[in-house]
Parts: C-alpha cells; sequence; structure tokens
C-alpha cells in the first residue's frame, strides 16, 4: 500500500511528465521518469487562469456568474453536498495544492476535484474537459479513478447498503404512515439506465426492452420516502427483467443472511394486525 506521501509524489510526477501521447510517468532503475527520444513536448497549461475562471463562474458567492440553480444543473446536486464532499476530499492526495519541480503552481485542489466531478456527471472522456479546466487526460483519469475510492472510504460506511437503526425505523415509518402506508418502511425496485457507450462485444446482453431497446444497466435499490438508498445494486446487464434480477438479487441475499435488517413492528391495515 502507498503511504500518503508515495501517492503526493506519484502524483506530482504524472503532472510534470504529462505529455501528448499520455505516457504515464514510470520510475525505472533508479531513475525518475522524464524526457526521452520521440516523446512530445509538455503543453503549457494556466493552472492558475482555470482556478480564477472557476472562482468566477461558481464561487464568489452572489457574484458568481453563475447562479445556484446552475450550480445544481452541472454538478448534479447542492451546494451544500458540495460542500461536504470538499471537506472530505481536500487534503487527501491528489487533491491537494504543491508546487512543480519548475516552481510553477499545479493544478488547484478545487480545480481538480471539479474536474472529477463534471466527468462522472456528464460521462465524457478524460480528455474532454482539457481546454476548460487545463487538466491533461492521463491526471484526471487517475484523479477520478482515486476519487472514487476516496469517496468510499470517506462516505461508505454512512451511504452504502448499511442498516438503518431503529431510530431511524421510527422517523421513516412515521412518515409512510401519515402518507397511508402503515408498516413501509421504503421501496425496493429496478431502474435501467442506457449505456451509450456500451462495447460491441456485449451490446447483446445489455440490450433488452427496456429504454427503447437501448444498451441498459440495471440499478437495484432500497430508498425511503426521503429518497434515501439504503442498499443498491448497479451491475446487472440489461436484458434481464425483474424476475430474473430478483431471483440473482445480492440484496435477497444480505436479507435472508440478515446483514440487512429492515423487519419493522407490528401494523395495522383495515383492523387487522400484520408482522
Amino acid at each position: 500500500l502507498l503511504s500518503s506521501k508515495n501517492l503526493q509524489m506519484k502524483f506530482m510526477l504524472e503532472e510534470d511528465e504529462d505529455s501528448e501521447d499520455d505516457e504515464e510517468v514510470r520510475v525505472e532503475c533508479g531513475r525518475w521518469g522524464g524526457s526521452a527520444p520521440g516523446k512530445s513536448r509538455n503543453k503549457s497549461r494556466d493552472f492558475v487562469g482555470a482556478y480564477k475562471r472557476l472562482v468566477e463562474n461558481y464561487f464568489s458567492g452572489e457574484d458568481s456568474k453563475y447562479s445556484e440553480a446552475d450550480f445544481e444543473w452541472r454538478f448534479r446536486m447542492p451546494r451544500n453536498v458540495f460542500n461536504r464532499i470538499q471537506a472530505a476530499i481536500i487534503g487527501e492526495p491528489p487533491f491537494i495544492k504543491h508546487t512543480k519541480a519548475t516552481k510553477e503552481e499545479s493544478i488547484h485542489p478545487l480545480t481538480r476535484l471539479v474536474a472529477c466531478l463534471q466527468m462522472l456527471c456528464y460521462g465524457v472522456g478524460a480528455d474532454a474537459l482539457d481546454e476548460n479546466l487545463e487538466i491533461s487526460e492521463t491526471v484526471l483519469s487517475n484523479s477520478t479513478k482515486r476519487f472514487t475510492k476516496l469517496i468510499v472510504e470517506k462516505f461508505g460506511n454512512y451511504y452504502l447498503n448499511r442498516c438503518p437503526t431503529e431510530e431511524e425505523k421510527r422517523k421513516v415509518l412515521g412518515i409512510m404512515e401519515e402518507r397511508g402506508f402503515p408498516g413501509a418502511f421504503a421501496s425496493w425496485d429496478c431502474k435501467h439506465f442506457v449505456w451509450k457507450n456500451c462495447p460491441l462485444r456485449l451490446a447483446g446482453q445489455h440490450q433488452g426492452h427496456a429504454e427503447g431497446g437501448k444498451k441498459t444497466l440495471i440499478m437495484e435499490a432500497i430508498a425511503d420516502a426521503n429518497t434515501y438508498f439504503w442498499y443498491v445494486h448497479f451491475c446487472e446487464p440489461g436484458s434481464l427483467n425483474d424476475l430474473n434480477v430478483l431471483a440473482k438479487s445480492s440484496i435477497v441475499g444480505a436479507l435472508m443472511d440478515g446483514l440487512f435488517d429492515v423487519k419493522v413492528p407490528r401494523y395495522s391495515i383495515n383492523g387487522r394486525i400484520r408482522d
């Protein structure tokens, strides 16, 4: 496992040695990667300018170029959620501020974070944000992989497939009872998401009846009235129907093994007591 310091050095090298053909920096025979015959020249990127434009657009308070509605639409989340992610991620490699070997400022952590989020939000390639945010394909690709791992490390224990506490159950059951659904804790359903860039070799198993016969991936989830997702499984091919998904569901396995407990106390419907 790489230490925090080694991770920082790894990403610093990737930024300093980035080239047009996206050759990754390697350490061979005790030497740091560097210039080599036939290697493209490094592009001149304005990291400071990219950061300033980003601040002017979204992070200047009331003077920001774009409104809060624009922010929420383009980042697919409200600002308070973004702030939580920023507070947890900034300071972890590679989301740190440092100076390159040439004494120039490197990519600002906020710029890197925004690039990772926009890549995930829009589903674009790692090279699509270079013109605006001045981040190369290699650096953004590696940063996004690290970002997803950090999200799991920082928020996984609270947001990913955990059992509700008794207090949380009472709150949700109270809301559902007020809406006329006593004893109902959450909804369990499947949703097809179009896989626009599905490889040709996988097209057959991911093409089904949903979304007009397009290639899809299926998300199976349990969510409550507050749209809080208690359990999520996302990977099944779109050719499956709901019965097929249920037959191989990891959620069913978790319920049967007692790893996911959503049992509710007895409740009454039309004068009948139910478990």
